[in-house]
């Protein structure tokens, strides 16, 4: 666990504050310490933006990044080897250091189920509060995003079952999964291909878009229509050389790869439909552009999708070697993982070869399956790699599946949760977003939900405004320092302002590139063969007369 102060925490006997704000970041990616600095980092820049260091000076704001890679080990805890009660054990787990060597992060995993670590979430913000609410009044918020958000519910949860409340202020879930959902990785899966219709619908909707992909493609089809010709002509092997097999572009496979890469980028996202549209026309043009733009497109698409077990060290000095998200994941799978992963192949069956099926028959498939790729590819017959098997562990009943909230763990009316979610998000699709903000309904918690349009996975690193671009903070950002600071702003869930999200304030599929970095990207990634994306041969005025 890490610390980011904006100055000396606790605040020193005499001085004039009088409120402070401890704000936990609890990461995804499996805990990866990777980018947790930017996002304690642009927190700090919207407080600044906002002037609230000078308008508020008696509030002491601390961020917290908790890096649970070396965490959830309190049941029991083998960085806890003096520890005897929860705060020492906290303060031990805040002088421990990454692990040492791959064994030692193979027992750290083995232990590292997110209720254990939300078990450690709970001692440590005790630990803070414990610390700072003898000086001044102290507000405490927690922030997860993707998998941390399950973390931050098991904490709720485990708070509820066991009977010890620990008060604080707000949580705020931001690319929101559900321990309810005991179908998640299969509904994950599905909705791969439910974002790349949505997707696709999102440029039939848009006039410019749509005209341009007619334009290219010659044809008055729905975009839907040309893009599951698309597809057969891919699964038929009679697409036109020229502009995919003579260029890499072997498979449907790869393409989808390709697309769902494009998609899930923000700073590309018309790069899908704009490949669609040029492949299936293949004019000369065509040819000359994508003769330079393939191989880069393929090569940064495989490097990005290559799977690693470990965490290069030489990558992320500060994480160790560490197993990456693959394991952890597996309290998110709909299985007994301890029962049926290592005892029968039935689990394999689903995991993998019904994955291959839905990869041959959807418009989107998943692509590869990283867990797929380390095992002998049978339905009969499988072996798992003896890394894997060693970290699987059983989940524990009494927690599994239970979402259970407690409502006077918020400390007030106006506190409560914050969703956000982005309507292309296939890791954490907004059914999964939806369910959990009923069930923060059903428990008579204030719930704000906030889905902006056009994004995909953690609103927090994407959604950027057209007043601010990509050089300012993000609309999530603008809407969480409002959740931190209500007390001074008189504010509660239901009065924030949330007008940055909505669809025309956002920088969402940037069509026609007009975003400058967006557009120097793709000039980029079409290895500055054009500045005519589409391959439309018009100026945007042109487009728009036609219309």
């Amino acid at each position: 666990m890490k610390r980011l102060f904006l100055s000396d925490f606790p605040p020193p006997n005499g001085s004039t504050t009088k409120h402070i704000i401890n704000y936990w970041l609890v990461n995804g990616g499996g805990g990866s310490q990777f980018g947790m600095e930017t996002f304690g980092v642009s927190m700090l820049k919207q407080i600044i933006l906002n002037n609230y260091h000078n308008k508020y000076p008696q509030t002491h704001p601390v961020m917290y990044l908790f890096q649970y890679r070396g965490a959830g080990m309190s049941i029991p805890s083998i960085h806890c080897y003096t520890a005897t009660n929860w705060i020492d054990c906290a303060k031990e787990l805040i002088r421990t250091t990454v692990p040492s060597s791959t064994n030692e992060s193979l027992k750290i995993i083995n232990a590292m189920t997110n209720q254990n670590i939300a078990q450690d979430l709970q001692y440590q913000i005790q630990y803070s509060i414990n610390q700072s609410q003898p000086t001044s009044q102290t507000s405490t918020y927690i922030y997860g995003l993707s998998q941390g958000t399950g973390i931050i519910e098991y904490y709720l949860s485990i708070q509820t079952i066991n009977s010890q409340l620990q008060q604080i202020n707000g949580v705020i879930l931001d690319g929101i999964m559900s321990i309810r959902d005991s179908d998640a990785f299969q509904n994950q899966m599905k909705s791969i291909n439910d974002r790349f219709y949505l997707y696709l619908s999102k440029c039939q909707d848009d006039i410019l878009c749509s005209k341009a992909f007619s334009l290219v493609t010659g044809t008055d089809q729905d975009i839907i229509s040309v893009a599951l010709t698309f597809q057969m002509l891919f699964l038929t092997n009679t697409t036109n050389a020229l502009c995919t097999t003579n260029l890499g572009l072997n498979s449907w496979d790869l393409f989808t790869l390709i697309g769902n890469q494009g998609i899930e980028n923000i700073i590309v996202r018309p790069i899908t439909a704009i490949l669609i549209a040029r492949i299936y026309r293949c004019s000369a043009e065509d040819q000359r552009v994508l003769s330079r733009a393939l191989p880069i497109i393929i090569a940064l698409v495989e490097q990005s999708s290559s799977t690693h077990l470990i965490d290069p060290p030489e990558d992320y000095p500060n994480d160790g070697s560490v197993l990456s998200i693959t394991t952890i994941w597996s309290d998110f799978v709909g299985f007994t993982l301890d029962q049926n992963f290592k005892t029968n192949s039935s689990f394999y069956n689903d995991f993998c070869i019904s994955s291959k099926v839905l990869n041959e028959f959807y418009l989107a498939p998943t692509g590869p399956m990283p867990l797929c790729g380390e095992t002998q590819l049978s339905i009969y017959n499988y072996t798992m790699p003896s890394v894997f098997k060693d970290i699987l562990y059983a989940k524990s009943p009494r927690y599994w599946g239970k979402f259970q909230v407690n409502p006077n763990i918020f400390r007030s009316q106006e506190g409560g949760a914050l969703l956000l979610n982005g309507d292309l998000d296939y890791n954490s699709p907004m059914s999964s977003a939806q369910q959990v903000q009923k069930l923060f309904v059903s428990e008579q918690i204030q719930t704000k939900f906030v889905a902006m349009k056009g994004l995909t996975h953690v609103t927090g690193i994407q959604s950027y405004t057209k007043e601010g671009g990509f050089q300012s903070t993000t609309c999530t950002n603008q809407i969480i320092v409002q959740f931190l600071y209500q007390q001074e702003l008189n504010l509660n869930l239901s009065n924030i302002d949330c007008t940055c999200s909505l669809k025309e304030n956002l920088i969402g599929i940037d069509w026609f590139y007009s975003n400058p970095t967006v557009n120097q990207t793709l000039y980029s990634v079409f290895g500055n063969s054009t500045t005519d994306y589409w391959g439309v041969n018009m100026t945007m005025t042109q487009l728009e007369e036609t219309v």
